[in-house]
């Protein structure tokens, strides 16, 4: 079967009708090509699903692969202190950032979410006690959670990035190498995406030890609203955060 493209060429983006079809693709145990501000994106549902897009990508079949979520499946699954969930809410929900946040989850009393996975997947998508769960800031893919978080399931979203294993982001469809384009049921092509000066993923950080795992696109400005609001945070963990060496430059320090 052909791989369907939304918006169709010389249209533009439906939020609403794209991010629908998205959901309904996933539902079915498809694969999506989407995007983020940080790239596009390999998204699926299912195990089947996983072992596809590791297969498109050249990745070992046992590889880990994170969660795409919402700040609400962040709140159900990790483990974390008030005060730092206050701090994760103010950096993806109100000033609308990709962050990447890693923590501990309930391995002995899991939630729904991770309970009604098969083994396999709860084993890619988990590192020892911990799982990544990335808040998007993009419209659509708040869009596409929302829908995930009224699903009667309580469907999550696995994904990594569009490209072959090792090639780094692609920021526009046609960047994408074609194997990969073909490997999915449906591509939502928004042209090219807001952080492709940087030609990074976005920021990974370890919440529970305020650790910053990736100085991904944008790191500078997650630095600056950290230092700015949560510094208490910080040196409770004895913790600073440096700068980008490639982009500190760029900024007032």
């Amino acid at each position: 079967m052909a791989t369907h493209i939304v918006p169709p060429p010389g249209n533009a983006p439906n939020i609403t009708r794209d991010a629908r079809q998205a959901y309904e693709t996933l539902k079915a145990g498809g694969v999506i090509i989407v995007p983020t501000d940080v790239g596009y994106a390999l998204l699926t549902s299912t195990q089947a699903g996983i072992q596809r897009v590791f297969a498109a990508k050249g990745r070992r079949p046992n590889h880990n692969i994170g969660v795409i979520g919402t700040y609400l499946q962040h709140r159900q699954l990790h483990v974390l202190s008030e005060s730092k969930f206050e701090m994760t809410r103010v950096l993806t929900e109100d000033m609308g950032m990709i962050v990447g946040l890693v923590a501990k989850f309930n391995a002995r009393n899991l939630h729904p979410r991770l309970a009604a996975l098969d083994d396999a997947t709860l084993s890619q998508i988990t590192r020892g006690d911990t799982i990544s769960i990335a808040v998007p800031e993009g419209q659509f893919l708040r869009e596409l959670g929302r829908l995930c978080d009224d699903d009667p399931q309580g469907m999550l979203m696995f994904g990594t990035s569009a490209n072959l294993t090792g090639q780094g982001q692609r920021f526009r469809i046609e960047d994408i190498e074609l194997s990969v384009r073909e490997s999915a049921d449906l591509i939502v092509n928004y042209g090219l995406q807001k952080w492709h000066v940087y030609g990074r993923g976005g920021v990974n950080f370890d919440v529970e030890n305020m650790q910053v795992l990736r100085m991904g696109a944008g790191y500078e400005v997650f630095r600056d609203r950290m230092l700015r609001w949560f510094p208490h945070l910080l040196e409770e963990a004895s913790v600073e955060l440096d700068t980008d060496p490639e982009y500190s430059g760029l900024v007032f320090r």
